[in-house]
């Protein structure tokens, strides 16, 4: 077998899930570093200053050695769960038919016009299983290490590799944080990980990977992160961790509807499966727009307000009250109102370079519904990886302003 096999059981297409919430949690500790830095401006300076600056130059020395081993430790994980869940998955039999090299089908219209294009990544034809009695049609798979005849010794070795290098970048981690405890998250990660498809009662054979993926891809990856960098969470590390966490499991729920018919027939009962596929892909659907829209919006709304301002809005009814004496020297009082408007004010660069970004989530957003309306999650699933990069990107976009 050849390195391109390899390469693709690592599963490229889910690697942004491990390293945009290590992002995010970077940029949220980031702006907790930056913060230390302020004190108020009275003499003499408060102790708590110092003490604050003196902790923020520490955690500025070894920012970005700790952040780069907080993603290394993340792609590695995930390595490792993308091999324990081809080998698990492979001596169960439920990817069958998943070889690099497939039996070739029967040349039919519907097959020839949605043919793989030469040079494409190996991917394995293979029928998505049964429903109400009529052979479904064939999908276009990804190409499964055992399945393609690679020996499940040497599939579960490579897991078993990838995760001793992260174990070894999380003992650096800790050597130089001293934060010991986080030895107890690692192992959870790891239990976490093999027993997602791995063990006699795997949690992803019982619809539980969705939540699992939100607790330790969201949570613990961004908050993990954020505290091993700032020595604490803030609020704008968990809406990241919510953010991160919720596209992750769309990312997983993509993948799991691809499957959804193969794994009816396996027994392998995902959510997906539980719900069946159309309630499945209305719930995928909504959860990716409400977790991603909102950021096009925000993105969008200091340019909004800007062009309203140009043409005097926003305005509203300003009422004042008057006391004053009149000619016989008696007081009189009254009220007067009128129309107050903000003033213009011309979008500046940041306000543009929001725009721009905003732009891009909205195309994205369009983009990857329409994969998902359209059932076609071989462009579904790497659109859902750049929603998380480019999620990811505005948090660091936050922390640099």
């Amino acid at each position: 077998m050849g390195i391109a096999i390899w390469l693709k059981g690592m599963r490229p297409q889910t690697l942004p899930a491990s390293v945009a919430p290590v992002a995010i949690g970077a940029a949220a500790a980031w702006t907790s570093v930056r913060q230390l830095g302020v004190c108020a401006l009275i003499y003499p300076a408060p102790e708590s200053c110092a003490i604050n600056r003196a902790t923020q130059a520490t955690l500025e020395s070894r920012f970005w050695p700790l952040a780069i081993l907080c993603t290394l430790v993340a792609l590695f994980l995930q390595i490792a769960v993308n091999f324990a869940n081809d080998y698990s998955d492979g001596v169960r039999g439920v990817d069958e038919g998943r070889g690099a090299a497939s039996p070739a089908l029967p040349a039919s219209p519907a097959s020839s016009s949605s043919a793989v294009p030469t040079g494409a990544p190996p991917v394995a034809v293979v029928l998505s299983g049964r429903r109400d009695g009529i052979a479904a049609t064939s999908i276009h798979a990804p190409a499964r290490l055992v399945a393609s005849g690679v020996p499940p010794k040497r599939v579960l070795t490579s897991a078993g590799t990838a995760a001793a290098l992260a174990c070894l970048c999380g003992l650096a981690i800790i050597a130089i944080t001293g934060y010991w405890w986080l030895l107890i998250v690692g192992v959870c990660c790891l239990l976490a990980g093999w027993c997602y498809t791995g063990g006699r009662h795997p949690y992803g054979y019982a619809g539980l990977g969705e939540l699992f993926v939100f607790v330790f891809f969201g949570l613990v990856a961004v908050l993990g992160t954020q505290f091993v960098l700032c020595g604490t969470v803030t609020a704008t590390g968990v809406l990241g961790a919510v953010q991160a966490g919720l596209l992750s499991c769309v990312l997983l729920m993509v993948n799991n509807l691809r499957d959804v018919d193969s794994d009816r027939v396996h027994g392998k009962r995902t959510l997906a499966v539980r719900l069946g596929e159309q309630r499945a892909r209305i719930l995928t659907v909504a959860a990716y727009a409400v977790v991603f829209v909102p950021v096009a919006v925000f993105a969008l709304s200091p340019l909004v307000l800007s062009a309203l301002s140009l043409v005097g809005l926003p305005c509203w009814w300003r009422t004042s009250s008057w006391v004053g004496i009149n000619a016989s020297g008696e007081q009189e009082s009254g009220s007067s109102g009128g129309w107050a408007c903000a003033l213009p004010s011309p979008p500046d660069t940041l306000t543009w370079a929001m725009a721009a970004y905003g732009v891009v989530c909205l195309a994205i957003t369009a983009l990857t519904i329409r994969a998902l309306l359209r059932r076609d999650h071989a462009r579904a699933l790497p659109l859902i990886g750049l929603s998380l990069l480019v999620c990811a990107v505005g948090y660091a976009g936050l922390a640099a302003i």
